[in-house]
């Protein structure tokens, strides 16, 4: 017996469609609050860090229109590197996922991607004010010294600044492959799910 074209279209309607996964902005809402509640955590820790480094080297040395043009220079450039990155961590966590698009997603994921971003925009100037402010900083301490001496403790002076600014890349990239993975994976599951519901 031939089917018709009607049992055959309600044959088709009463087969149980594949779900599309729902996109779980809450939870990605919380997620992004969580990080952003452990970034502050570590960026206030540095800080303190710094303005500690700062105040036991002052008290260290003799105070002086050298040493304090060594820490201003030193902490503006210190301060520099902290608000950009913490700028770029609050620029991510306060992203509004209330209707979020696929468009939207691959944005957010291409910042994710790239945690060193905000500190290349100002790499070299943020290298120049800590490594003058370090030499400012010891350059009393170095008056009794040989001349070769005191070229080399300058020559350290600023290449352990660029050494540790290089360095901090790459443990950043490493720390943040960490910490943004499970971000990540959310957002690839969003933007997955997206898709099937405009298809």
């Amino acid at each position: 017996m031939p089917v018709t074209f009607e049992e055959l279209q309600e044959l088709w309607q009463s087969q149980r469609q594949p779900a599309v996964a729902a996109v779980d902005s809450r939870g990605m809402t919380d997620a992004l609050s969580r990080f952003g509640r452990r970034q502050n955590l570590i960026n206030t820790l540095k800080a303190a860090v710094v303005v500690w480094q700062v105040w036991s080297c002052l008290s260290r040395l003799g105070v002086s229109v050298l040493t304090v043009a060594g820490e201003a220079a030193f902490l503006v450039g210190v301060a520099s590197v902290l608000m950009s990155d913490w700028r770029h961590q609050l620029g991510i966590v306060h992203l509004d996922f209330a209707r979020p698009s696929a468009g939207f997603v691959d944005t957010v994921l291409a910042r994710l991607r790239d945690p060193n971003a905000p500190l290349r925009r100002r790499m070299w100037l943020n290298i120049v004010l800590i490594g003058a402010g370090v030499n400012l900083l010891f350059a009393e301490g170095w008056a009794g010294s040989t001349p070769q001496q005191r070229i080399l403790h300058h020559l350290a002076a600023t290449l352990f600044p660029a050494a540790a600014y290089l360095l901090g890349f790459k443990i950043r990239s490493m720390r943040y492959g960490v910490e943004y993975r499970p971000l990540m994976v959310r957002l690839t599951a969003m933007k997955r799910a997206l898709r099937e519901q405009s298809q």
